[in-house]
């Protein structure tokens, strides 16, 4: 794969209001088009990966998908796919903003051409069509199938990003978040400040947040870590500061966490 493709995965907290079903943050969306596009003009080929944010995790806790089938939950395969259709719903008002940027797209939607849970998710060889055409690919947490008694659970952004680093080994990974600079030393203190090299294996406090299915903040570090191990470069930065998304892109200083061996 060229050295020039880098995957970014902007999260749900980051391109949507967590606490409210179904409210995007249309200016923060429209800033990280503006992102892809300035790197296209870059000659990167950018992977896009969001997050599902207040568009999935909401009714997704509220009807236990992370579990698989619950049988006595009798409405939860509709729940199922009120949350798919939200997804698009999300995953559409991006791929409209990308269009209006002059970003040619195709979105890979997870549950409709592979299946697997989590980290054993499988792509199928249309992704590889899209990654290898003109246009930017674009996937996102999704619920989707699973061969086991589970019948479906959550494949989050965070997985996406491993999955893909090993399938396509990726220059660079970044993580654009929500609410801070990088990962914080105690987020549990007011005065904590933003670790800007991460070591591999570094024991951190992490926080539950509301409504997440995902795992947080823990799975973020354990699927970038793997990043690293897998020999891409990776990086958490606020996604609402673009310029410091180009700055460590292209290799100057920028303020977010930088993950080190």
């Amino acid at each position: 794969m060229a050295s020039d493709l880098i995957i970014i995965k902007f999260g749900g907290s980051l391109i949507t209001d967590k606490s409210k079903i179904c409210t995007p943050k249309i200016d923060v969306i429209q800033k990280i088009c503006t992102l892809v596009s300035q790197l296209n003009a870059l000659g990167k080929k950018v992977i896009v990966v969001h997050g599902a944010g207040s568009y999935g995790h909401i009714k997704a806790k509220k009807w236990r998908l992370s579990e698989g089938l619950i049988p006595e939950l009798k409405d939860q395969l509709s729940a199922l796919n009120e949350v798919r259709e939200d997804m698009k719903t999300l995953n559409d008002l991006i791929i409209k903003c990308m269009l209006d940027n002059s970003i040619e797209v195709h979105t890979y939607r997870p549950h409709e051409h592979g299946n697997g849970i989590g980290i054993n998710y499988k792509f199928s060889k249309f992704f590889d069509e899209i990654l290898n055409s003109e246009n930017t690919p674009v996937v996102y947490g999704d619920v989707v199938e699973s061969e086991d008694d589970r019948n479906f659970g959550i494949l989050s952004g965070d997985d996406i990003c491993e999955i893909l680093t090993r399938r396509y080994s990726p220059k660079h990974v970044i993580f654009a978040i929500d609410g801070a600079e990088g990962i914080i030393e105690d987020p549990n203190s007011n005065h904590s400040s933003i670790i800007k090299k991460y070591v591999l294996g570094t024991k951190i406090n992490t926080i539950d947040v509301e409504n997440d299915v995902t795992g947080g903040m823990k799975l973020k570090i354990l699927r970038a870590s793997n990043c690293l191990k897998l020999g891409s470069r990776v990086s958490i930065i606020n996604g609402n500061n673009i310029e410091m998304i180009l700055n460590s892109v292209l290799g100057l200083d920028y303020i977010g966490t930088e993950f080190v061996l």
